[in-house]
């Protein structure tokens, strides 16, 4: 998978905040929508604590004022753990605006214990559909 640090809105976010930055699409906006793929991985380590996590792709004109443009299905810790993604490599949607990032949503087990764990979300948009990290 071919990375540049411009288009990573993660490079070892903690799992528990699941933080991702903005990336500036600058002019080319839903251009690129035909030519890229996102995708949001665990690297790392095994996750415990929660029951799934599913991202969503916002977008903004202003860096300030964020609409969901795509929700993925969520991901169990299951399957999180077996293969990593909690987005596989998949074509960025039609609708880009100049900002885009993702946001992270956990649902927690029944003791409300957060997403724990070695692992850190690696995320970003990439020219490639390689399946490996």
């Amino acid at each position: 998978m071919i990375l540049d640090d411009l288009l990573m809105f993660s490079k070892g976010a903690d799992l528990a905040t699941g933080n991702s930055t903005a990336v500036d699409l600058k002019d080319c906006g839903d251009d690129l929508s035909r030519k890229l793929n996102l995708f949001a991985k665990v690297e790392g380590g095994a996750v415990a604590g929660g029951v799934s996590m599913q991202a969503a792709l916002q977008t903004s004109d202003d860096n300030s004022t964020w609409s969901a443009l795509a929700t993925y299905p969520a991901r169990t810790l299951a399957q999180i753990n077996a293969d990593g993604w909690i987005v596989p490599p998949t074509p960025l949607p039609a609708g880009l605006k100049r900002y885009v990032r993702l946001s992270y949503t956990a649902a927690l087990n029944e003791n409300k214990d957060p997403f724990t764990g070695a692992g850190k979300i690696h995320a970003g948009i990439t020219p490639s559909l390689d399946k490996g990290l």
